[in-house]
């Protein structure tokens, strides 16, 4: 068996009813095939141990950017781990080789309804997510389709929609990562 890596970056976790239930479903169902780096416990002093941060990544397998959709990108927590792990040497450059062959799986989910997406905005999901498929390939890893789902923000009143969209987005990651031997 593979190992999977989550990167889960929300910012304010406490506060998501949906990315809590994505990562129950997926830890009770893959257990210690899987391990949860959650960034906002992770960013100490607004910095993060970028060699600890590193490691994590190269005995994993499989890589999972776990987010809500921040303005149509990733929250800027995950955009400052992404700046300050994925460096020259490690990441990219002539011997920047650490990730390759790795692959990287987007998990992601979206507060607002599908249709809202669907009538106001040309390019949604998964175009959204090609800045991270670039990403992918610039560090030489292989890209998984990504995972998404829609009506998973957690407001009074809606807390069973989030519920329900996280249970969704944690059964596609487990079935996306089944796919990949985890």
């Amino acid at each position: 068996m593979s190992k999977a890596l989550i990167v889960y970056g929300h910012p304010t976790p406490e506060l998501s009813t949906a990315n809590a239930e994505t990562l129950r479903v997926v830890t009770e169902t893959l257990g210690e095939n899987v391990e949860v780096r959650e960034l906002a416990s992770h960013r100490v002093n607004g910095s993060f141990d970028i060699a600890a941060e590193q490691q994590a990544l190269m005995e994993a397998d499989v890589i999972v950017l776990q987010f809500p959709v921040f303005w149509y990108s990733v929250p800027a927590l995950l955009k400052q781990w992404l700046d300050d792990v994925f460096t020259y040497g490690f990441a990219y450059g002539s011997d920047g080789d650490k990730l390759a062959g790795k692959t990287l799986v987007v998990a992601a989910s979206a507060g607002a309804n599908a249709e809202i997406y669907a009538e106001k905005l040309p390019n949604n999901f998964p175009e959204i997510f090609n800045p991270l498929e670039n990403t992918a390939a610039f560090s030489r890893m292989k890209w998984a389709e990504p995972v998404y789902v829609y009506s998973a923000l957690s407001m009074p009143g809606t807390e069973d929609i989030a519920r329900s969209a996280g249970v969704d987005l944690g059964q596609q990651l487990v079935a996306r990562l089944r796919e990949l031997n985890i």
